[in-house]
């Protein structure tokens, strides 16, 4: 009898055990559920919200012009010293400079190859000029893309998909490469006799006989498209003041170049970096770099009394260097700078387009 009572307890206990373990993983069962349910709430909540945000943000008119510039590609190569021999290109003349690559770089004159095209499709970049916005944007090489239209005041292009992409970021805004982006390469622009003084063994397009390709005067007055879709521009700065936009990581900062003098050379921090953004006032030239050769930090600042070739030093080693980056005298000749990601704007443009942008604020001494 002792016997049975006792197989009968165990029986129980096993029971009550077993009972108080699928209980348990029912409470660990529902207890995440609870977790799965808040969790969905919170992430379906959170986007919701983002895609409130950016439904109430203002959209930016668009002009569309579609067929009024026929892009330009792959015209024939040749050399700026070969280029300069014609005589067809005036030295004060504006072009878009690349300044890293074979040959060191190269230059385009805008007003004989850009001007009427708006669009340059080639090999050795694509190309934008927005002569409202006041900028040349060089992209690595790409085809197929064609002038269409303006958005807030700025260019827009059109892939041969289809995707629209601003022609001042290199970002997609519509179309089946939305959010995608145009990779920059490293360029300013200047002037063709100041490049040619720096590389003359650069490369350029073939001028031929200056009939080949229909050429324009650069526009000086705002476009009635452009300002038709401008709105309302930012006030921290003059619509038209003269930028240089730079662009390290997700930060972005404008440097006013009006009224900066005849050389300037900006040290400052964006993006965690250290950067230097030189000022050539006689080509009305701007470029940013990194302080930093290799691991070595470098302390630049305009000098008065270097030649015009090389306006810029570093404190540390009193190496001179261009605009182009190049370290032509001193301890450290040979060596280059790395580029930092810039365009030279007008301030309503690059404003549109990074709304958010720092400005740099110039120290009075």
């Amino acid at each position: 009898m002792q016997k049975n009572s006792t197989a009968v307890n165990l029986r129980a206990g096993k029971s009550f055990i077993l009972r108080r373990k699928a209980d348990t993983r029912r409470v660990k069962l529902m207890n995440y559920q609870k977790f799965l349910f808040a969790w969905a709430v919170s992430f379906i909540a959170s986007n919701a919200a983002s895609a409130f945000a950016a439904d109430t943000s203002a959209p930016r008119k668009v002009v569309t012009r579609p067929g009024l510039f026929q892009s330009l590609t792959e015209p024939p190569c040749s050399y700026c010293s070969t280029e300069n021999r014609k005589g067809l290109v005036r030295p004060d003349e504006r072009v878009i400079a690349w300044v890293r690559g074979q040959h060191n770089g190269g230059a385009v004159p805008l007003r004989h190859f850009i001007a009427t095209p708006r669009v340059i499709n080639d090999t050795y970049g694509l190309f934008f000029y927005d002569s409202d916005g006041g900028y040349v944007s060089a992209f690595q090489k790409d085809y197929g893309y064609e002038f269409y239209g303006w958005r807030g005041g700025v260019m827009v292009v059109k892939g041969k998909d289809g995707t629209l992409w601003s022609a001042l970021t290199g970002i997609a805004f519509d179309g089946p490469m939305k959010g995608r982006r145009l990779e920059r390469i490293p360029s300013l622009t200047t002037e063709w006799g100041y490049w040619l003084m720096l590389h003359p063994e650069s490369t350029a397009y073939n001028l031929f006989d200056g009939k080949k390709y229909s050429f324009a005067e650069l526009p000086t007055e705002l476009s009635a498209e452009a300002k038709d879709s401008m709105g309302k521009v930012d006030s921290r700065l003059k619509p038209l003041a003269t930028v240089l936009g730079v662009e390290v990581g997700d930060e972005t900062k404008a440097y006013p170049l009006d009224g900066a003098g005849e050389r300037a050379c900006f040290a400052d921090e964006a993006g965690g970096e250290q950067i230097a953004v030189f000022w050539y006032k006689p080509t009305s030239s701007a470029i940013a770099y990194r302080s930093k050769l290799d691991d070595r930090k470098l302390s630049f600042y305009a000098d008065d009394v270097s030649p015009e070739t090389a306006p810029f030093k570093d404190k540390e080693t009193g190496t001179r260097w261009t605009l182009a980056g190049r370290a032509v005298d001193g301890p450290l000749k040979g060596q280059e700078l790395q580029w930092v990601s810039s365009v030279q704007c007008r301030w309503y443009a690059w404003v549109a387009e990074y709304p958010g942008t720092d400005v740099y604020r110039r120290s009075e001494k």
